[in-house]
């Protein structure tokens, strides 16, 4: 028979052994949470960087190109003769030109104005979202003899659009 010391030392052993695996899960699943967490909070704030990088990058190509565009419209315009090659946009890619005319709805740079916008496209363009993008992300200018095209997607490797004045009217068309 055991005396009652070793009963008790055989019974502080199995006690101490559960409370300090109790304690150590308790203390590693604690540190689990912390660590999936942190991990979020990274994930979240390099892709924020990453975004705003991006964003301020295709804000000074939106600028870059429709300087570009409203230069070579505003030459044409004039009188100028259309470039033979067409017009090269090379950036941002992904985004579309957009001709707002007659009495479609518009984005609030254009109002009561035909105009051309750059903007990121909107794959489902519900409740006038294409529009509440231009407006928030893009660039619009004015061009009052604008006839109204298909958006013009900027591919990846550029893409050659044309900007010719037919019957007093400023046509522009993907080459």
């Amino acid at each position: 028979m055991k005396s009652k010391n070793q009963k008790q030392e055989i019974f502080n052993f199995y006690f101490l052994k559960k409370n300090k695996r109790g304690f150590l899960l308790g203390e590693e699943t604690l540190k689990i949470i912390i660590a999936v967490i942190c991990i979020i909070f990274l994930v979240i704030l390099v892709t924020s960087i990453y975004f705003s990088l991006t964003d301020s990058q295709n804000a000074k190509y939106v600028q870059g190109t429709k300087d570009l565009i409203f230069q070579e419209v505003t030459r044409v315009n004039n009188g100028g003769i259309p470039s033979t090659n067409g017009t090269f946009l090379p950036n941002p890619a992904g985004w579309c030109i957009f001709s707002f005319t007659g009495t479609d709805k518009k984005p609030n740079l254009c109002t009561g104005q035909n105009c051309i916008c750059l903007c990121n496209n909107i794959l489902i363009n519900i409740f006038d979202r294409q529009i509440k993008e231009c407006d928030s992300k893009g660039v619009c200018f004015v061009v009052p003899t604008l006839k109204g095209f298909d958006k013009i997607k900027i591919e990846n490797s550029g893409t050659f659009i044309s900007i010719q004045k037919i019957n007093n009217q400023i046509q522009i068309s993907k080459k």
